[in-house]
């Protein structure tokens, strides 16, 4: 017990000092994960779990969009896949037009935004399920055009390298560059949770909190809903459009089929399971959903592993109903209680 409180002791010290600084959990938390793309050349990993992971740290960035939307804002969306896919397909069409990898990557969300906020407007007209209904023909208007025009290759539009700033080259083939693929693509998720911590802590998320409270508080309080509607659907589309992006860079090989109403709900599942209104709840519920399945259950279960999951997800929302995340206070609570029990023998012994 003496080495656990040593132990408790030096955290403790460590949390105190990180506390002071709250962009450095996310840094620290990154690069741990950034630490698996170079597993593979030791041979720890296979080169395609570093995938899963990567289709890990990708879907953060999209379910934290929506996270904004739903566990802050109290808006629904059904339509995220279709920006998911805007994100990545349309990287690829300006790409293969000639466009560098930046300028394609700011056209794809001037236009994504524009999109979220004409979205965000006609919210303000409807309500609950009428509005999940709307975004979910927006999200099969997108995948209809995916699938049906030309300009996006058919089955899957073809990235291939891509190049930086006119002159780095990053290609999926090599095995190094692969590994510097994943780290940058990492970057980007710290970068996105550095981003969405800065919006929930300003005045901007005060607002959004207060909105999905209640409406006609917030507008007493002279929050406008307008404003925020707009905020909250232009900040989630241009998130998922973003991770469409990290999609595209990564893979640089995107089907147009993929984009489907079964994402979007995979997406809602991954910000309910793993914890609304929590950034590293986020990571959580996109590994529980896809990671879990992908990286152990298929070993063991095959095609049927998502049956499992599927009970897995039902067991965390009847027994975690706002998160799987806050199973860290349970655990915290249980050591705080042994700790206690076993201080209180210790005070009878010496007695």
């Amino acid at each position: 017990m003496k080495i656990l409180n040593q132990v408790e002791n030096f955290f403790g010290i460590i949390s105190k000092k990180i506390g002071k600084h709250p962009i450095v959990p996310f840094i620290l938390f990154g690069l741990v994960i950034a630490s698996i793309g170079f597993l593979p050349h030791t041979g720890l990993m296979r080169w395609g779990t570093m995938g899963v992971f990567a289709y890990i740290v990708i879907f953060t960035v999209v379910a934290m969009g929506l996270n904004l939307l739903l566990g802050f804002s109290g808006l629904i969306s059904l339509g995220t896949a279709g920006f998911v896919g805007a994100g990545a397909l349309g990287l690829g069409v300006f790409i293969n037009l000639g466009f560098p990898f930046e300028l394609a990557a700011l056209m794809v969300l001037i236009i994504a935004g524009s999109m979220g906020a004409l979205i965000g407007l006609f919210s303000l007209k409807v309500e609950g399920i009428y509005l999940a209904i709307a975004t979910l023909f927006v999200g099969e208007i997108l995948r209809q055009i995916y699938t049906q025009l030309e300009i996006f290759g058919g089955q899957a539009i073809r990235i291939g390298a891509i190049r930086f700033f006119g002159f780095i080259e990053l290609s999926m083939i090599n095995q190094f560059q692969r590994s510097i693929l994943f780290l940058l693509i990492t970057t980007m998720m710290v970068m996105m949770m550095i981003i969405m911590h800065n919006i929930v802590k300003s005045k901007t998320g005060r607002a959004l909190m207060a909105m999905s409270r209640s409406q006609h508080a917030a507008q007493a309080m002279g929050i406008s809903l307008l404003k925020y509607r707009l905020t909250a659907f232009v900040l989630a589309t241009l998130f998922a459009t973003f991770g469409g992006i990290m999609y595209g860079l990564y893979y640089q090989n995107v089907p147009t089929t993929a984009w489907t109403l079964d994402l979007s709900l995979f997406v809602i599942a991954m910000v309910v399971v793993g914890g609304m209104k929590s950034i590293y709840g986020t990571f959580l519920g996109v590994f529980i959903i896809h990671g879990i399945p992908n990286l152990w259950l298929k070993n063991y279960f095959g095609d049927i592993s998502y049956i499992f999951s599927g009970i897995l997800i039902i067991l965390v929302i009847i027994f975690y109903p706002y998160g799987f995340v806050y199973i860290w206070y349970d655990l915290k609570r249980l050591y705080i209680k042994h700790k206690l029990r076993w201080m209180k023998k210790q005070v009878i012994k010496d007695e």
